[in-house]
C-alpha cells in the first residue's frame, strides 16, 4: 500500500499543471475512493476532485494533489503538514482537527447483501443477530454506531486497501450477512471490478438508507493561522460554480 502510495504520489507530481512560481500552492491530501477521487493512467480524477481543483484554482491558488492511505492523509493535515482534506463527513469528533467547507458531494449509506435476499429493515433492531461489514475509518451514522455498541450484532471491520471491496466480496461469498457502504461507491465497484470478481454480481443494495444522506466535504487544517479565511474562500468560490451546490 505505501508503495502504490509513492507511485501515484510521483505521478500525480509529474501530472500537475505548470503555473507561475508566484501562484501560491495548497496541498491537498485524499485517497483513491472512486467514483469521488481515484488514479487513472497517473492522474488523479473523479467527481469531487474536479471540484475541488476548480475551486481551489477559483481561489487563486495551485492545487497540489497526493494520494495516501486515509489515515496517512488525515494525520499530514491534522498536523500541518498539509493544507485540505478530501472527501469526508463531519463529525464532532473531526471538528476538533478540521474546519469543514460547504458540501462538494452527497454520501448515501445502504446495506448491501445477496442479490435477491428477501431480508428488508425499516428499523435497526432488525438487524440483531446478524453478522455486519464496515469499513475502518468510514465516519458512519451516529445513531447507528450506537446501535451497534450495544452489541445487537456481529461486527467485523474492513481494514484492507480497499475495504468496499472486501466488504462486498464477503457478502458475496457469504462470509457475512450485510456490508454497510456509500452506494455512489459500492455500486461503481461492483461495475469495474464484477470481471474480475465474478460473485460481486450476486451483490445489490437493499433498500433504505443508513441514516439521513450526508454531505461529503473538504476540511482545512487547524494548524493554519489562516484557516477560517481559506475555508471562507473555499466556500465563496464553489457557490460560484455551477452543479456544485447540494443539499
Amino acid at each position: 500500500m505505501l508503495i502504490w502510495g509513492i507511485i501515484s504520489i510521483l505521478a500525480l507530481s509529474m501530472a500537475q499543471p505548470v503555473r507561475s512560481e508566484s501562484t501560491p500552492v495548497l496541498t491537498a491530501v485524499t485517497t483513491e475512493y472512486p467514483p469521488f477521487e481515484y488514479v487513472h493512467n497517473g492522474v488523479l480524477q473523479g467527481q469531487d476532485v474536479d471540484t475541488v481543483r476548480a475551486v481551489v484554482e477559483h481561489m487563486g491558488y495551485q492545487p497540489s494533489f497526493q494520494v495516501l492511505p486515509w489515515a496517512r492523509a488525515e494525520l499530514m493535515v491534522r498536523r500541518g503538514d498539509a493544507d485540505l482534506l478530501f472527501s469526508l463527513t463531519a463529525s464532532p469528533r473531526r471538528e476538533r482537527h478540521y474546519l469543514f467547507t460547504d458540501p462538494i458531494s452527497t454520501a448515501r449509506d445502504v446495506f448491501y447483501a445477496v442479490r435477491g435476499s428477501e431480508f428488508r429493515w425499516t428499523e435497526f433492531d432488525d438487524l440483531a443477530n446478524l453478522s455486519l461489514g464496515l469499513a475502518a475509518s468510514y465516519s458512519y451514522d451516529p445513531e447507528f454506531m450506537s446501535w451497534l455498541a450495544q452489541d445487537h450484532a456481529e461486527v467485523l471491520t474492513m481494514s484492507q486497501e480497499r475495504p468496499n471491496l472486501a466488504g462486498l466480496r464477503m457478502v458475496a461469498m457469504g462470509r457475512i450477512d450485510l456490508f454497510i457502504c456509500e452506494q455512489t461507491a459500492c455500486d461503481y465497484l461492483i461495475r469495474h471490478f464484477r470481471a474480475q470478481y465474478p460473485e460481486l454480481a450476486n451483490v445489490a443494495a437493499l433498500p433504505g438508507t443508513v441514516g439521513a444522506a450526508r454531505a461529503f466535504r473538504a476540511a482545512f487544517t487547524r494548524q493554519r493561522p489562516d484557516a477560517e479565511q481559506l475555508r471562507d474562500a473555499f466556500n465563496r468560490a464553489l457557490k460560484q460554480l455551477p452543479g456544485t451546490r447540494y443539499d
